[in-house]
C-alpha cells in the first residue's frame, strides 16, 4: 500500500506539474479560446497535451524511482507467491475435499445398511409377533368352535332323544 500511495502521488505531482508549467499561461490560453471558432475542441486539446506531459512526467519519475522499482519488484514477487500458495492450497483443498467427500459417501452407506437392518429386524419382529396373534387366534377360535360343536351336539341329541321319546309315546298310545 505505502508503494501505490507513492505512485498516486507521483501521478498528482505530474499533473500539478503540467498545469503549472504548461506551454501556455492561463491568460494566453484564455485569451486564444475566446478568438477560437471551436473554444471547447481547442480547450479539449490543450486539456490533452497538459495531461500528456503530466503522464511523461510521471512515467519518467516512476521508471527512474528505485524505490518505486523495489516496491514493484516486491509486490510482483509477493503475488507470485500467492498464486503459488492458491495452487497448492487449490490442490489440497481439492484432496481434502475429495477426502471428505469419501468419508461422506461412506458414512451414507454404513447409514443406508444400518437402516435396512433396522428396518429387517423390526419387519421380522412384526411378522412373528403377528403370526403368534393370528396362531393365538386360531385356536381360540378352535376351541370356541369345539366348545360350541359340543354343545350343539349335545342339544342335537338332546333334542333326538326327545324327539324319539315323543315318537314313543305317541306310537303307543
Amino acid at each position: 500500500m505505502k508503494g501505490l500511495g507513492k505512485l498516486i502521488a507521483g501521478l498528482a505531482v505530474g499533473g500539478a506539474y503540467g498545469l503549472l508549467f504548461a506551454q501556455k499561461p492561463g491568460k494566453k490560453l484564455r485569451s486564444e479560446l475566446a478568438k477560437s471558432e471551436n473554444p471547447l475542441k481547442d480547450f479539449f486539446n490543450e486539456s490533452l497535451k497538459a495531461n500528456k506531459e503530466a503522464k511523461d512526467v510521471s512515467l519518467e519519475w516512476a521508471k527512474n524511482s528505485e524505490e518505486l522499482q523495489k516496491v514493484m519488484t516486491s509486490g510482483k514477487d509477493q503475488f507470485n507467491a500467492v498464486v503459488e500458495a492458491g495452487k497448492e492450497m487449490t490442490e489440497e483443498t481439492r484432496k481434502e475435499a475429495q477426502k471428505k467427500l469419501e468419508e461422506v459417501a461412506a458414512n451414507a452407506t454404513k447409514a443406508a445398511q444400518d437402516l435396512r437392518a433396522s428396518a429387517t429386524k423390526k419387519l421380522t419382529k412384526s411378522t412373528k409377533k403377528a403370526t403368534k396373534t393370528i396362531n393365538k387366534a386360531k385356536k381360540t377360535a378352535s376351541k370356541k368352535i369345539d366348545k360350541t360343536s359340543k354343545a350343539v351336539t349335545k342339544k342335537a341329541n338332546t333334542a333326538r332323544k326327545t324327539a324319539s321319546e315323543t315318537v314313543k309315546k305317541i306310537t303307543k298310545s
